[in-house]
Order: C-alpha cells, then structure tokens, then sequence
C-alpha cells in the first residue's frame, strides 16, 4: 500500500477544507457548478459536508449507512470545518489501519474513507476555483485514488485496451488495461499502451475526474473516448 503518511492526510483534509470553504463563500449559493452542472454551489457544500460526516459515521459503527443528505446551515464555513474534524477524529480514535467496513474490497481500513474524502474534497475545491494549485505528491496519490475508485465501475471493463497517463512534471506513469472484471492498473513507466496522455499531475487529476479535456492525447482516439464515457461518477 503505497499511500502518503495518516498524519499528511489529516492535515490536508483541514487544510483543503479551508480552501474550499473560502472558495463557495464568494459564490452565490444558487449559482450552478459548470463542471457538474446538475449542482448548485449549495449543493456542492452539502454533498462535501455529508460526505465527511457519513465517512467518519461508517467508521464509528464499522458498518455501511444510510446516506441522506445534510443541508449546511447558515454558518456553512463552521459546518464544513466541524466535518472535516470530526472525520479525523474518528480515524484517529479507531485507528488509520483499523479494519471498517468500505466499498473498496481492497482497502477495509478507517484510512480508506480519509483518504478518499481527501481526494473527493480536492476536486470539488477545484468545482469551486478552477485556478488553485495542488502539490505534486498529494496529486500523484489522487491519480491512484481514482484508478482504484475506477476498479469498481463495470463500465470501464473491456477486452484488453490499454491506456497510460504520464505526470509531465514528475516522470511518473500509471498503466492501465481494461479487462472483463474490470480495470487493471499499476506504476509502470515504461510500459507500452494503446493510449498515452500525458500531463501535470495536478491536471492528470482533474482529467480522471473529468474536470477538463487532455490536451496531449496520443493513440487510438476511440479506445480513449470509450475510456472518457466510461469514467462518468
């Protein structure tokens, strides 16, 4: 499990939680999100809000939750700190590599959901300030935090196509290959693919999540467009 250390990701979630808070506060609340566009910027905050209080609910009781949304309350700076700190919390106290309950077969630790709430919240902090900047390392991670999201979409499987997304400013490659199961992937840099984009990591991210279009696409264009439709949350 090649992850950044418990504490950077506690720090980060504060951390991109105040970007974030101060991001939304300048918009209008009823202003729709372009890059989810069947969001406003009030729904953008309360879909982030619930997201950390339903995570750090799942590892309280070790099991999966209703989700209902929580409508943020006036103070909506407060409402998204006190989430974001009582989902460290609740790692804390359980313990980072405790096993819980998680969607990711793969990873049945309280880390799990720090993480990707992490990742989550980089993303929609994005949705709010598309102009923000993100650190290298913490990019690189959200890259492998969405392939291994992407393993659990059925519709990105296939019949062995293979695509590569190179981080321009760090030398960095995932490879993946689409499979009947679903996707299989890994570091491989030098690894051959049908599909190569190439990009910061920073952006690789907001690729992934379909944020913004690759300028730097090489290789069978339709192997990529079946890729981008797939990749759809």
């Amino acid at each position: 499990m090649d992850w950044l250390p418990p504490e950077r990701y506690a720090a980060e979630l504060e951390a991109e939680t105040a970007r974030f808070a101060t991001a939304v506060s300048a918009l209008p609340a009823n202003r729709v999100v372009p890059t989810c566009p069947e969001w406003t910027v009030k729904d953008l905050v309360n879909h982030v809000g619930t997201g950390h209080r339903y995570a750090a609910l799942i590892i309280k009781t070790d099991q999966m939750q209703p989700y209902e949304v929580i409508t943020a309350p006036a103070d909506q700076t407060a409402w998204l700190a006190d989430g974001a700190r009582e989902l460290n919390e609740a790692v804390e106290e359980r313990g980072f590599h405790e096993r819980v309950w998680t969607w990711q077969p793969r990873h049945l630790i309280a880390g799990f959901w720090l993480r990707r709430m992490v990742h989550d919240l980089v993303v929609h902090r994005f949705d709010a300030d598309p102009s923000g900047d993100l650190a290298t390392d913490l990019a690189a991670d959200g890259v492998a935090d969405t392939l291994g999201t992407f393993e659990m979409f059925d519709r990105l499987s296939g019949e062995g196509e293979t695509l590569r997304f190179v981080a321009s400013d760090t030398g960095r490659a995932w490879h993946v290959t689409r499979t009947k199961p679903g996707i299989e992937w890994g570091e491989r840099p030098g690894a051959a693919a049908e599909v190569t984009v190439t990009a910061p990591a920073r952006d690789l991210v907001l690729i992934l999540n379909r944020r913004m279009r690759p300028s730097a696409v090489e290789g069978e264009r339709a192997v990529w467009e079946s890729w981008w439709e797939g990749s759809r949350f």
